[in-house]
């Protein structure tokens, strides 16, 4: 087997076919036949009928078995299997919740936008870190939550408009302004758009709506509608 470089440790090994959003985030997705209706950005519709999240060969073994014991399973057991948001929620309201480990959280966020921005399949076309990228990379390798300011977590949990329950599905990322002016990405996984910024100077304005060194987070309630309409326009 040919080897390349990985795109975490930078060491020339046999590549993975890599997840950029781990496949336990689509289980819910999927149909009776194993199958859901992906946005991918390839041909001539931007969408197909995909079995598994979209892979790429990006990591070798050890990188790939970092990523799923330090940052996915931890998220897995956090926020999957005891969801810390009730199933149904009212929209604009605040919800404060408390993570047993936010050094892991933040870093599996992280782990998504980098895979993204290293991948090169169009659906994470807008993902450019530039010098960020390599800082993350440093970061997810050796474990390293980093200083919270540079790269500040943002949620809002998305529900339906009619019954109020949390939206389960994945978009594709794209580069956003929190409040029109801070720089960010964002992305819906978990019940969830995430939105993280990408700055190299503090924004203590934007700082008290974030996730804290202590754990704890506050996350809106938002209608999906809103943001469904705003990406399905962007798409076409």
């Amino acid at each position: 087997m040919s080897q390349s470089p990985c795109r975490l440790c930078l060491q020339p090994k046999a590549l993975r076919n890599s997840h950029i959003v781990p496949e336990f985030l689509y289980r819910d997705l999927y149909n009776g036949d194993g199958h859901m209706m992906g946005i991918t950005g390839e041909g001539t519709k931007g969408w197909a009928k995909v079995q598994k999240g979209l892979r790429e060969l990006l990591f070798c073994d050890d990188c790939e078995q970092l990523f799923n014991e330090q940052y996915e399973k931890p998220f897995l057991a956090d926020w999957i299997k005891n969801y810390p948001l009730a199933k149904k929620l009212v929209p604009k309201q605040k919800y404060l919740i408390n993570l047993p480990s936010y050094d892991r959280f933040r870093l599996f966020h992280l782990s998504i936008l980098f895979r993204a921005s290293v991948s090169s399949r169009p659906t994470y076309r807008e993902v450019k870190l530039a010098s960020h990228e390599n800082n993350i990379r440093k970061m997810l390798l050796n474990n390293d939550p980093g200083e919270n300011w540079k790269y500040l977590l943002i949620g809002y949990a998305v529900i339906h408009e009619k019954t109020h329950e949390v939206v389960n599905l994945i978009t594709q990322p794209e580069k956003r302004r929190f409040d029109g002016v801070i720089n960010c990405y964002s992305m819906i996984y978990g019940g969830v758009e995430w939105w993280t910024t990408v700055v190299s100077h503090r924004t203590k304005e934007v700082e008290e709506f974030a996730l804290r060194p202590d754990g704890s987070m506050s996350i809106m309630a938002v209608l999906g509608t809103q943001y469904l309409l705003c990406r399905r326009q962007k798409w076409h």
